[in-house]
């Protein structure tokens, strides 16, 4: 029952499987196009076409292997490389090429395994896809292979054809030795001929490539004792021996295998060592043990009863033995452990099977016995197993084919070829026959071949499908089944389908099919329509065709669906319907149906311009016309009859509309006078106007026309000089100076010829000095240059133009120098900043002596008056100085000798002094420097002292007063002059207290007093805070710029005659690309960069990966600074807030003072309204909301706001969440795609009132006054982290928000609990004040040394240390009666320690360094932080934190200067 139940499960499984297989073999290997027909070797696979519609299908035969049975002749050696040739496989198919007979080769593989062979799908040659190896462990002597092969008639038609290739053994392995050392003992009486030991050795190679010999290599005395079989490896006593105890004889025994080909043969060695012991001691020797082979049958599962009893003698006292069955190194010889030996008694043990047998796997084995006695002397014995085959397999149908036949075919046909395998390993036992289970009637099958063959004609239409039932059985009594004698069989279920012939004809389910309204802008390769053909005949193929209407190729069709498309670009104007005519045809049959298309028409045609002349002449400059200076005409291709409406639109380019219009009728005008002459003008203006079909609708076509207005030229210009300077030698007689030459803008009957003469109201000077004739300019008197360097000539020149223009032009006459005044004794200075002391060779100066010729350099000589300098080189021959690499910093008194001589000079020598200061400027006071540009002035005025005052010095001690710094804490270390202009010049300024102000700070403070500076220092402030990026189109459009801190080595140097100026050359460039702006440090904050970890070690409140302070709080009183944003064409700004109110602004980056300048409006502003996110975003021309309304942020909880900003949109998202509801987009106004700002980014609030500022712009909004109350944290602007804690500038912002603020909490207790702890705290504070008050007077802190300034800080009583300038009162200091100035209160006691002053430096060092990383700490030092400073300190005095560039006695000088400033 149970069986019949597996059964029946069976019988489902193998038809599904059938049926997947026949849907396989049917059609997978049919497409379309062409078919590929193998997947096996894709290099060597071919394309079958298919057959065209219209030619005979007929496939009347299946193609056939005639020579199956003989290819499973084929053999291989293992081990070969892949790609080896197997065989050649052949089907013959009788029907003609066109009709199926192309034949094509795969390889059946069942699904999941890895194919071992390739076949080529054209040729059907087979080679190997992988290694094969016979050997253990893989064991592969034979192997099964599965051809198929299709032809390409319809229906495809197969023969299957099932094969072993057997694998044939190489001598690829050694013979391998159970033991590389061999070691015994023989007894020394022990006789000749008898076993002293044996040599047990393998081969896992097959027949005589496994078969062994043995040989003792040479060694002397060991062959003349023992000898060895060459057959066994059993060494033998060869001479007696006697006397010999205790002698170890040595050799080594040769095994070597015995392949065909002796030049394969493989050997292996093994050591041999016998020890001969006394005859006491004795080998045990085997008494009874099976000496031939034992025959045991593979079924045999007795696993108690022995195959072999196995006796020993112990030949000693002890009769007490060991067994042992030796385990090998390969199945044959028990390495699986497939016999085992049980001890029977002291001398005797068995061997009985181990596990079960199987012939198929292993057909013989080599078992060794060892014996040892107690003396540990051993024998061993070999004993042979050969395995008898039984019939124990069943045989296994290899693959579940499937068969097909043509109906109406005659009986014979053949259907199929199924194949059984027995796994049995004897022909006895093996060898398969086949008969028919079921369908005996229809079908036939031969028993040795397994063909099956057709009884009768078949007819599709009463059956197209049957499944028959074939028996394998194989040829001897099962040995599975006790009591029965019948053979080993299974029983398979194939299916056979019977093939369709083509007689039906295909027929359309509809003779006409219409297509309305196709837009003929349609896609190429759109669909259009599907039109279908049935056919009753299964096996036909219906093939679709347009056979006639397709204009121009305008549609295809699909040939297998019907489906028709769009093939080329339609054109209503050309063609309007279409008449297909579409035939399907099943290759023998064929019909046609028609396809109506209509095509819609849509305004794809450009507007046409009726022809006109593009150049309009006769129109005169500067001259406003009422009429139209052209009028032009276009018309719509769209709209067939020209006489209808056209429905254009005419426009003026954008670009032309402030001089042009255009009227509804193309009428164009002027709307201005035009300009024909240089510099603004031109003699032709280019326009262009659009003429827009369909009313201008969005659908609407443009087609331009190009005019150019050529210019009638008027005389509205006056003539000019061309050459505007010229130079005459002092001391030269009267003569002709030059040759005046003229231009003018007008046209050239409006210019010359020119005439000159002077203007009215020159002086007499000129009058008298010069005259001119003609176009010649004359000099009527000598000049002397010492007199008067220069004079400017103006001069009136007038055209021939009518009416004539004149004009006035200034001509400098430049009086050239003839050296005719003695040098005299010189002083000059030159200062130098030397950045980061790195500065190379650079030239700083030249030797200045008094001489009122300046032209006579070439006849002085210059030298050093006491010898060659350390640090500096002159050159004799013009006197510049040159300042050498490595120079330090300190003032040089440099004293030279200059000697004149010339034809008017006598030789003399006079004397010269030049003052160099150099100073050292670190990379920090560079990096984090304010910058201003300056103009109405150049570089040279600027460092040019004049009454020992220059207007650098100015602006120096203005920004002392500014930025409340002492005089040595602040520098100006760059001026350098503006590549575009003379009169414009860059200023870097930095100050420090400890460490160096951020660049916001500065740049803020100098913002405040722009209008003080220019009054005081004569200049214009263009700029503050340099950048190049401030414009929209500094790089290309729409491309991103950063402004970049360019610092060169190189210093920039500015000369004048007595002052000099060497400064650091840094300079912003415009980088078109998004870079993070410049930072100093790595690390900030005072953290410690590890290079060989590539992080920074961070004190604990600086959480950031540079040790960035990650938040600042503020109460909506205060805001803070930090560097600005860049002009970036993608940006991304995330930053988490906390906010406790609903109202207040977040940043705000854009301008910050009341006038600006330069004049850039964009802003961007992120604030809060009503607890939501808002932006307000100006890129130049209007300001635009983005708000987002879906969540609201003052609900207690951090939330991450991020912005996206790019070219053309704008957004803004909460807490990272993408949808919809959570992401508001906008657009930047204007057409500007960049945020060009020059201000800081200002965090928290502004510090202006942005009302006036936002009224001096005219923005439409105004950034929100009303400050930020929470906590801002973590701040990226394109992945950069600020460091929020730590700003440039600030007012009333928390860093960190340590907000400090004790917030009361109810604990449930009652108010007498309250009172009682109130009595307790005030009685606390009463002891503590009493305390106090008797420290005090007991110490007499609060006594004070008038007379004593040096002393400790405490006795300055209010006054900080003696060194806040601007919060105490300094009235101490003045009550001194000694000259501070002219005996400064240093004395040598000032260094002493004091006998009982405590050490306090572990206690100061701390303290200073946390003030000095206090980036808003004071430049100076405070009562707040220090108890100690001076007399008795050996840490010295703290006024070194402000810098260490300051002497001891200079600090006493800075404290003399406290008064009311």
């Amino acid at each position: 029952m149970i069986l019949n139940k597996y059964k029946k499960h069976n019988v489902h499984f193998i038809l599904v499987l059938l049926y997947s297989l026949t849907i396989r073999s049917g059609f997978s290997q049919i497409n379309d196009g062409g078919t590929t027909v193998s997947d096996e070797d894709p290099e060597r696979s071919f394309i079958i076409e298919p057959r065209p519609p219209g030619r005979n299908t007929g496939n009347n035969h299946k193609p056939m292997f005639v020579d199956c049975a003989k290819y499973s002749n084929t053999e291989i050696e293992e081990e070969q490389h892949t790609g080896l040739d197997v065989v050649t496989v052949h089907a013959v198919d009788e029907d003609d090429k066109e009709s199926g007979g192309i034949v094509t080769y795969s390889i059946i593989q069942r699904e999941g395994v890895r194919s071992q062979f390739r076949i080529n799908n054209a040729t059907g040659e087979i080679t190997t896809a992988t290694f094969f190896d016979r050997d253990e462990p893989s064991r592969q002597k034979e192997v099964y292979l599965t051809v198929r092969a299709n032809d390409n008639g319809w229906p495809v038609l197969a023969d299957i054809c099932t094969f072993k290739i057997t694998i044939k053994d190489i001598n690829d392995n050694p013979p391998q030795l159970d033991k590389l050392k061999n070691e015994a003992s023989v007894s020394e009486d022990l006789k000749i001929d008898r076993e002293v030991m044996r040599v047990f050795a393998y081969d896992i190679d097959d027949r005589e490539n496994a078969r062994l010999t043995y040989a003792l290599k040479s060694s002397g005395e060991f062959e003349k004792y023992f000898a060895i079989d060459n057959r066994t490896g059993v060494i033998s006593l060869k001479t007696a021996l006697n006397g010999k105890r205790g002698v170890t004889f040595s050799s080594q025994v040769i095994v070597n295998d015995n392949p065909i080909n002796i030049a394969e043969r493989k050997q292996n060695v093994g050591d041999i060592k016998i020890t001969v012991v006394g005859s006491d001691k004795q080998l045990p020797t085997f008494v009874e043990y099976p000496k031939d082979p034992i025959y045991v049958k593979e079924n045999f599962s007795d696993f108690e009863e022995p195959f072999a009893i196995i006796t020993a003698q112990s030949n000693i006292k002890s009769i007490n033995l060991r067994f042992e069955l030796i385990r090998g190194h390969t199945t044959q010889t028990n390495k699986d452990s497939t016999f085992k030996l049980t001890p029977l008694n002291e001398t005797s043990a068995k061997i009985t099977l181990g596990r079960a047998l199987d012939y198929e796997t292993v057909t013989e084995y080599q078992l060794t016995v060892r014996v040892e006695n107690k003396d540990s002397l051993a024998a061993a014995i070999t004993i042979d197993f050969k395995i008898e085959d039984v019939n124990d397999e069943i045989p296994d149908f290899v693959d579940i084919v499937t068969g097909s036949v043509l109906e109406n075919e005659e009986p014979g046909a053949e259907v199929m070829q199924v194949r059984a395998i027995d796994k049995d390993g004897t022909s006895a036992h093996n060898i398969v026959s086949y008969t028919l289970n079921s369908h005996e009637t229809l079908f036939s099958v031969d028993s040795e071949t397994g063909k099956v063959v057709t009884r009768v004609k078949f007819d599709r239409e009463a059956q197209d499908v049957y499944n028959i039932e074939i028996i394998a059985r194989d040829n001897s009594p099962s040995a599975l089944r006790r009591t029965s004698t019948d053979p080993n069989s299974s029983t398979q279920t194939f299916r056979v389908t019977i093939e369709d012939k083509n007689d039906n004809k295909p027929e359309f389910s509809q003779s006409t099919y219409r297509v309305d309204n196709l837009s003929e802008n349609i896609d190429i390769g759109h669909l259009v329509i599907e039109v279908r053909a049935n056919d009753m005949d299964s096996a036909s193929v219906i093939r679709y065709s347009i056979t006639s209407g397709n204009e121009e190729g305008a549609f295809k069709i699909e040939e297998s669906t019907g489906r028709i498309r769009v093939n080329a670009t339609l054109d209503y104007e050309t063609t309007t319907t279409y008449n297909l005519t579409i035939t399907a045809h099943d290759g023998v049959f064929s019909d046609e149906a028609k396809v109506f298309i209509f095509i819609d028409n849509i305004n794809d045609e450009l507007p046409i311009f009726e022809p006109y002349n593009r150049n309009i002449t006769g129109i005169l400059e500067e001259t406003v016309y009422t009429d139209c200076i052209i009028t032009l005409e276009a018309w719509d291709p769209d709209i067939r009859n020209r006489e209808d409406p056209q429905h254009i639109v005419y426009q003026v380019d954008e670009k032309y509309r402030h001089f042009l219009e255009v009227d509804e009728n193309g009428c164009v005008k002027l709307t201005k006078p035009l300009d024909r002459d240089k510099p603004d003008g031109s003699p032709s203006y280019q326009a262009f106007i659009i003429a827009y079909d369909d009313n201008n609708g969005p659908n609407a076509q443009q087609q331009s026309a190009e005019i150019f207005i050529i210019l009638d030229d008027i005389n509205d210009n006056a003539p000019f000089l061309t050459t505007t300077t010229v130079v005459w030698n002092e001391h030269q007689e009267p003569g002709k100076i030059t040759t005046l030459e003229a231009d003018d803008y007008d046209s050239p009957e409006n210019g010359p010829p020119f005439i000159f003469a002077f203007a009215d109201g020159v002086g007499e000077d000129i009058k008298l000095g010069f005259e001119i004739r003609g176009d010649e300019l004359f000099a009527l008197v000598e000049f002397d240059r010492e007199k008067q360097k220069f004079y400017d000539l103006l001069i009136n020149i007038t055209d021939s133009g009518i009416p004539p223009q004149s004009g006035g032009s200034l001509l400098r006459v430049i009086i050239g120098d003839i050296n005719d005044n003695p040098a005299g004794d010189g002083k000059s200075e030159i200062f130098v900043y030397n950045y980061e002391s790195s500065a190379p060779d650079v030239q700083i100066g030249r030797v200045f002596v008094e001489d009122l010729d300046d032209w006579d350099l070439p006849d002085k000589v210059f030298q050093w008056a006491t010898g060659p300098h350390e640090f500096f080189n002159l050159n004799s021959d013009n006197g510049t100085l040159t300042m050498l690499h490595g120079t330090p910093a300190n003032e040089y008194i440099l004293e030279f000798k200059v000697t004149e001589e010339s034809a008017l000079i006598e030789r003399h020598t006079v004397s010269a002094i030049v003052n160099v200061t150099v100073r050292d400027i670190p990379r920090e006071a560079v990096v984090k420097s304010g910058s201003m540009r300056l103009s109405m002035m150049d570089a040279e005025t600027f460092v040019a002292r004049i009454h020992g005052v220059s207007p650098k010095d100015v602006l120096h001690e203005q920004l002392l007063q500014i930025l409340n710094v002492t005089r040595d804490n602040i520098d100006i270390f760059t001026v350098l002059s503006n590549s575009y202009s003379d009169s414009v010049f860059d200023v870097r300024f930095s100050a420090h207290g400890s460490p160096y102000y951020a660049a916001e700070r500065l740049n803020s403070k100098v913002s405040l007093h722009v209008s003080q500076l220019e009054s005081k220092v004569g200049v214009r402030i263009d700029m503050i805070s340099i950048s190049e990026c401030f414009l929209e189109n500094v790089c290309d459009a729409g491309s991103s710029c950063s402004d970049h801190l360019d610092i060169s080595e190189v210093p920039a140097t500015v000369f004048t005659n007595r002052t000099s100026f060497v400064g650091v050359n840094a300079v912003i460039r415009p980088v078109c690309d998004c870079r993070p702006f410049d930072v100093y440090e790595r690390c900030h904050n005072g953290g410690t960069y590890i290079e060989e970890k590539n992080t920074c070690i961070c004190a604990p409140e600086y959480e950031g990966p540079n040790c960035e302070a990650l938040a600042i709080g503020f109460k909506g009183n205060g805001w803070a600074m930090y560097p600005s944003f860049e002009a970036c064409n993608a940006t991304r700004i995330t930053l988490e807030v906390t906010a406790d109110e609903d109202d207040g602004l977040i940043f705000y980056v854009g301008p910050m003072s009341l006038h600006p300048n330069p004049l850039v409006t964009d802003f961007m502003s992120l604030e809060l309204k009503g607890g939501f996110p808002v932006i307000y975003l100006n890129y130049g021309s209007d300001t635009r909301e983005i708000s987002l309304r879906t969540k609201k942020l003052t609900d207690g909880s951090s939330h991450t706001i991020s912005i996206s900003m790019k070219s053309t949109e704008v957004s803004i998202s909460v807490d990272d969440c993408h949808r919809s509801d959570c992401v508001t987009y906008g657009h930047p106004p204007g057409s500007n795609g960049l945020l060009n700002v020059n201000g800081p980014l200002q965090v928290g609030g502004t510090r202006e009132d942005m009302h006036q500022v936002a009224e001096f712009l005219k923005w439409n909004h105004i950034p929100s006054p009303k400050g930020f109350v929470g906590c801002i944290r973590n701040f990226t602007y394109n992945e950069q982290l600020y460091n929020l804690g730590v700003p440039g500038e600030q007012l009333n912002a928390i860093s960190n928000c340590n907000w400090g603020i004790a917030k009361a909490v109810t604990f449930g207790i009652d108010s007498n609990f309250l009172v009682a702890i109130l009595v307790c705290v005030a009685i606390l504070l009463i002891l503590l004040l009493a305390v106090v008050v008797h420290r005090r007077k007991e110490n007499n802190w609060n006594e004070k040394d008038a007379d004593d300034i040096c002393e400790n800080i405490i006795s300055y009583q209010d006054e900080g240390g003696g060194e806040v300038d601007t919060g105490f009162d300094m009235s101490v200091l003045k009550m001194h009666d000694k000259d501070l100035t002219s005996d400064p209160p240093i004395n040598e006691n000032l260094y002493k320690q004091a006998p009982d002053a405590p050490d306090i430096s572990a206690f100061l060092n701390p303290k200073k360094d946390n003030c000095d990383r206090d980036p808003n700490s004071y430049p100076f030092d405070d009562v707040r932080y220090y108890a100690y400073e001076g007399d008795g300190n050996s840490t010295g005095s703290l006024s070194s934190l402000a810098s260490c560039k300051l002497t001891f006695i200079s600090l006493w000088n800075y404290l003399f200067t406290f008064e009311e400033r």
